[in-house]
């Protein structure tokens, strides 16, 4: 029997003291435990996706606060030691080997290293050996930062093709509002769709410590569903949270898997890789694309931004400037641009090859 693959992510909030901001012995305890106990079945293999390492450094640092990168990057460099240390020791007692994981944004985008990552993933689970990732903020810079772990666990999960991302966090799920300021908000149980309307019930961050707020959360469960896992956002004080997650327990927020997910390709070319240009299209190559599968030929785009050759990655854009999926072009930026002028002498663009192949294309969900 296959056994289902989880990542479960943690933020710094549910991993220090509110107080002190020092890392908690007790929760991280939590976390191993409820970890460990699911964890010597068949049934399941898991990714810790951890945050807390810089609030574990400032804190040892005695900063009150980190405010530049060079900072953050010190206090990252201090408390990464220190919050492995302490799931070393946790999971030592339980009997379980835990690896150390440290990936920048990079490490995703180049396809190349984003297949030696999944198979390192696919060695250690196979070993019964528990990853715990982190982003490598050392080293990372911000045109190569995730920006938030939300983000990261979003890509982990899509990596190791999981089952279940569960984000663990300081409040119970998604609500119609704030419930720290509004005592009428009603907690979401199940999201089938993440329109408009979802998005907007994001906010911002409600914690010091912590990087992402349930907007990022909510970008992270956009970016996971389409690649067909479903993804829970629960609270990390909840007892026994992830066992009951995982049973089905109606705690938290669910957001449904998408059943016309992408495949594994598709889903890194739309949510892990970097685009360097954009296509601008008309109407009629949007709804080719959309309703036909077909492929973007040349008269179908109006203009380009960016300089990119051939086999770079771009955005999809429709008439109204919404990026509606990435593709891998067949031409550089300088071809395109000329083929543009062309577009009224449309007999000189027919039998050229495809823009885009729609199997080099990953659409977002409509």
């Amino acid at each position: 029997m296959q056994r289902a693959r989880i990542v479960v992510k943690v933020g710094s909030s549910s991993l220090t003291d509110p107080l002190s901001g020092l890392l908690s012995p007790d929760k991280v305890r939590m976390v191993a435990g409820q970890l460990a106990a699911i964890l010597p079945g068949a049934s399941h293999e898991v990714v810790l996706v951890s945050s807390g390492a810089i609030a574990a450094g400032r804190a040892r640092l005695g900063w009150s606060a980190t405010r530049t990168l060079p900072e953050k990057q010190a206090a990252s460099a201090v408390g990464q030691s220190l919050l492995i240390e302490m799931y070393q020791r946790e999971f030592a007692c339980q009997g379980r080997v835990v690896a150390q994981i440290l990936l920048t944004r990079s490490d995703m985008e180049d396809r190349r290293r984003f297949v030696n990552i999944r198979n390192t993933f696919e060695t250690l689970l196979g070993a019964n050996v528990l990853p715990i990732v982190n982003e490598n903020d050392t080293v990372s810079v911000n045109e190569i930062r995730f920006g938030d772990n939300d983000s990261l666990a979003a890509l982990v999960a899509i990596l190791i093709c999981a089952q279940h991302l569960i984000l663990l966090t300081d409040i119970d799920g998604l609500y119609t509002e704030d419930p720290r300021s509004d005592p009428q908000a009603r907690r979401i149980v199940e999201v089938a769709n993440i329109d408009d309307h979802v998005r907007t019930l994001g906010g911002a961050s409600g914690s010091s410590v912590g990087t992402g707020g349930m907007r990022t959360k909510i970008r992270a469960a956009e970016m996971a569903t389409a690649s067909g896992v479903t993804v829970s956002i629960a609270s990390a004080g909840e007892p026994d949270v992830i066992r009951r997650l995982l049973l089905g327990d109606q705690i938290g927020t669910r957001f449904a898997a998408r059943q016309d997910r992408l495949n594994a390709r598709r889903s890194w070319l739309a949510h892990g890789s970097r685009s360097v240009g954009r296509l601008f299209m008309d109407e009629g190559a949007v709804s080719a694309l959309r309703r036909s599968g077909g492929s973007l030929l040349a008269p179908g785009i109006e203009r380009i931004e960016g300089q990119f050759d051939e086999g770079a990655i771009v955005d999809l854009m429709d008439p109204r400037g919404k990026c509606i999926g990435k593709g891998i072009v067949s031409f550089s930026a300088h071809d395109l641009e000329y083929f543009t002028t062309l577009r009224s002498k449309r007999d000189q663009l027919r039998g050229l090859p495809e823009v885009v192949h729609r199997n080099d294309m990953a659409l977002l969900p409509q």
